[in-house]
């Protein structure tokens, strides 16, 4: 009787764990663009395995309790212990960035994905690459991109952004230094940019970004106006399957103290991603102190396998004290210093914004999907300088909607995008003057400024036998001013008024590029593209005379690109190589007016000449190893990236008078652009947690007058981070880290005011620390 009763139980537990064997389902896509990843390995604790389909789809035998580790080259790493084999799973893998040319990006055309297969130069940066350093300054990370330069203000406001050289505010020969123009920027397709093509970064939260993207040269096919290029920013994305709480500490040199207090949480439905970061900061200047607090919300909902909707939130404020610039004599000097007016005056930025948006995913057909996206933000900013107080509050509506179709067929295929993009921007601008001893005199502007931009835009990809591509995208772009002065009353009847009204003509701004790929590795491609950039209202406005500068043209661009990009040795060794020509036409500068005895009585920004940019990038990266065996060091990465530039002006004089007066700067080099820029790297990895990051960049001289008689001087750049990272129970992660920054104390700046030197007492420097930096810091991780 005991044996059959022992047969029975053996019976009841075969079929009961053969009951709970099931199939596992799931998805494996890229965690930003939402694209299936084809060809990812996905291996189990029970030794099956398998990879995932060209729509990132896999199946395998399921036994719960089942360990899941997934694997794809220049991903994060995914593991998981599946507990319900019944459940189908949407596993969204982050970027590594272990390969320059792999890595799935959302910057892409119609049909395209990696950064191989666009016809253009294109960086991007991945989180592992974000926080090589202290997290909180982006010019430690952006300034290692071939060819673009990040500079600031403050220690961490009035940040312009350069690409290509191209980004200074339009007309800056003797006018506005701070916040760029000439590029596009967006923080999760929310525009940062306005309707004007001023982009101003003191509110973005750069310590929470998880993905960067910098298109090079004009993308008006896709994005409208913008010369330099397009910026894209990303919010991090939480881990698939699983809900952290996460508390993150640093402090370092100067009073720096920031910290990140953030709920994250995923599965194959929703994730979301809830974060507030304090940060303060005495500065190494005089009267340089800071104050930030960030809140942000983001999220992904998925209702159903054709439909995603993503909302993003976020709320800040900063105050930043300024200092003003240092003399040529002062900054060589290593004085701590500023300028009286501004200490006087207590010269601060203090500034206040919000802005949210929505974003809706839909798939109609396979070959059928639209992407439309609404958003508004608002700011406030008050700024107490040497020359006045200003208050300014702006709004900012918009929305983007864009059709993507694709026509696949055996030897040739069709990828298509066609949609459209609408800014306003409505502005009140008041300023008060201050005297000498810094107490606030009457109203001296109070403007309503509408500003509209739209455009519409469409770009094909045409895949051909032999894997070639034809890519051809042409876009129009319209932009219009209003302005209103509020000053014009019978209280004022002395001032001139300043109202007006502007509309540029349309531009249309074609783009085409041939590529060729050879193998699924290597690829080659030529392209040409248009863009532009307006001048914005404060342009366009003469306020001494209260005239509209009705024949300002905007300044006009077109950039010839060869390149190529590439991997060798199992992807290991990565590059990308581009060698460019962009000609700017219609170019913006300021032209004074004198009066009978000499004095300058005004200026007011003219159409003059054009520029030749001519340059070279190259980046270079080596995976030498990753993960092999019971060795010490796991991983080593170097890098190397080169950028050259030959800037120069083209039929470019200081006005348009044309007389005794006017100087012809042809031929000279361009202000503001090293001629040569080195960075480069080395990232080490061990097996038990301990790591050592290390870049370094060289500058080199750079004009910062039109004749170019005067020079800044090139400097070097070597900072270093070691950190130990350790995971405990699958439940508590935890990351300690200590750096240094400018170990070498090279002296240099954070920016230089250009074409405004006439001697070494001018003031025009905005320095950097003298001396090496510390910083340290934990993130704590708490995993549910």
């Amino acid at each position: 009787m005991k044996k059959y009763f022992n047969f029975l139980l053996f019976i009841i537990v075969a079929l009961s764990a053969r009951a709970q064997q099931g199939q596992l389902k799931g998805k494996v896509v890229d965690a930003y663009t939402n694209s299936p990843l084809e060809g990812v390995s996905i291996t189990t604790s029970a030794s099956n395995g398998t990879v995932t389909d060209k729509n990132g789809i896999f199946l395998l035998t399921c036994e719960p309790p089942l360990k899941l580790t997934v694997k794809f080259i220049n991903y994060e790493i995914y593991t998981s212990t599946i507990k319900n084999c019944e459940q189908e799973l949407l596993i969204s893998l982050n970027p590594a960035n272990t390969n320059l040319n792999t890595v799935e990006i959302s910057a892409s055309g119609p049909g395209k994905n990696s950064i191989l297969e666009i016809p253009q130069s294109i960086g991007s940066l991945s989180r592992q690459e974000i926080v090589r350093n202290d997290q909180i300054f982006p010019e430690n990370y952006v300034n290692l991109i071939p060819g673009v330069r990040m500079e600031k203000r403050t220690s961490s406001g009035g940040q312009r952004i350069l690409i290509r050289g191209y980004g200074y505010p339009a007309g800056s020969g003797n006018g506005i230094n701070f916040n760029g123009s000439g590029i596009k920027a967006y923080l999760n397709g929310i525009p940062i940019t306005d309707a004007e093509g001023i982009s101003i970064f003191d509110d973005i939260d750069f310590s929470t970004l998880g993905k960067l993207e910098v298109i090079k040269g004009p993308a008006s096919s896709i994005y409208g106006t913008g010369i330099g290029g397009v910026v894209n920013m990303y919010t991090m994305k939480p881990a698939p399957e699983s809900t952290s709480l996460i508390q993150q500490v640093t402090g370092g040199s100067y009073g720096l103290y920031r910290t990140n207090t953030r709920l994250e949480t995923a599965n194959d439905k929703l994730s979301i991603l809830l974060n507030y970061g304090h940060q303060n900061y005495d500065g190494y200047r005089v009267h340089s102190a800071e104050k930030k607090d960030f809140v942000s919300f983001a999220s992904d909902f998925r209702s159903n396998d054709k439909e995603t909707f993503s909302v993003y939130a976020a709320y800040n404020t900063s105050f930043d004290q300024l200092a003003g610039q240092l003399s040529s004599t002062q900054f060589s000097s290593k004085l701590n210093t500023g300028e009286a007016q501004y200490i006087i005056n207590d010269g601060h930025i203090k500034y206040e914004s919000s802005r949210s948006g929505l974003s809706h995913n839909y798939t109609f057909f396979k070959y059928l999907n639209n992407v439309t996206s609404a958003y508004t933000s608002n700011y406030q900013l008050s700024q107490a300088s040497a020359a006045g107080l200003t208050s300014n509050f702006y709004r900012n509506v918009g929305a983007r909607s864009v059709f993507n179709l694709s026509f696949t067929g055996k030897t040739v295929s069709l990828y298509g995008a066609v949609g459209g993009e609408y800014q306003k921007t409505s502005s009140f601008r008041k300023s008060n003057s201050l005297n000498s001893t810094g107490q606030m005199g009457g109203l001296t502007t109070d403007l309503e400024v509408a500003s509209t931009q739209y455009s519409i835009f469409t770009e094909w990809n045409l895949e051909l036998p032999e894997q070639f591509t034809l890519t051809a995208g042409l876009s129009t772009n319209n932009i219009q001013y209003g302005v209103e002065d509020k000053l014009t009353n019978t209280a004022a009847p002395i001032h001139k008024d300043q109202s007006g009204y502007k509309v540029f003509s349309p531009v249309a701004t074609p783009r085409v590029a041939l590529q060729k790929m050879f193998g699924d590795n290597i690829s080659a491609y030529v392209s040409y593209s248009k863009g532009y950039s307006p001048p914005t209202s404060a342009n366009t406005i003469v306020p001494y005379n209260g005239t509209v500068l009705g024949d300002l043209k905007p300044e006009k661009a077109s950039q010839w690109e060869i390149g190529t990009k590439g991997s060798f040795l199992d992807k290991k060794l990565s590059y990308q190589a581009a060698l460019f020509d962009l000609k700017v036409s219609n170019k913006l500068t300021q032209q004074a007016v004198y009066s009978s005895t000499g004095a300058q009585l005004y200026s007011f920004t003219i159409n003059s000449g054009s520029q030749s940019n001519k340059g070279a990038e190259i980046a270079l990266s080596y995976s030498i190893f990753d993960d092999k065996g019971d060795q010490f060091v796991s991983s080593v990465r170097p890098f190397v990236n080169y950028t050259y530039s030959h800037f120069r002006y083209d039929s470019y004089k200081s006005d348009n008078n044309s007389n005794a007066a006017t100087v012809d700067y042809s031929g000279k080099a361009v202000l503001g652009v090293p001629a040569n820029n080195l960075s480069a790297g080395i990232d080490l990895d061990s097996k038990y947690g301990v790591y050592l990051l290390t870049t370094y960049q060289y500058v080199d001289k750079e004009p910062i007058t039109f004749d170019n008689a005067h020079y800044t001087s090139s400097y070097s750049l070597l900072n270093t981070k070691v950190g130990y990272h350790k995971t405990i129970n699958k439940h508590v992660d935890f990351d300690v880290f200590a750096g240094l920054n400018n170990i070498m104390k090279s002296l240099y700046y954070n920016m230089v005011f250009l074409s405004v030197y006439t001697n070494e007492n001018t003031p025009i420097y905005l320095p950097a620390a003298y001396n090496a930096t510390f910083f340290g810091g934990l993130n704590f991780k708490y995993k549910f």
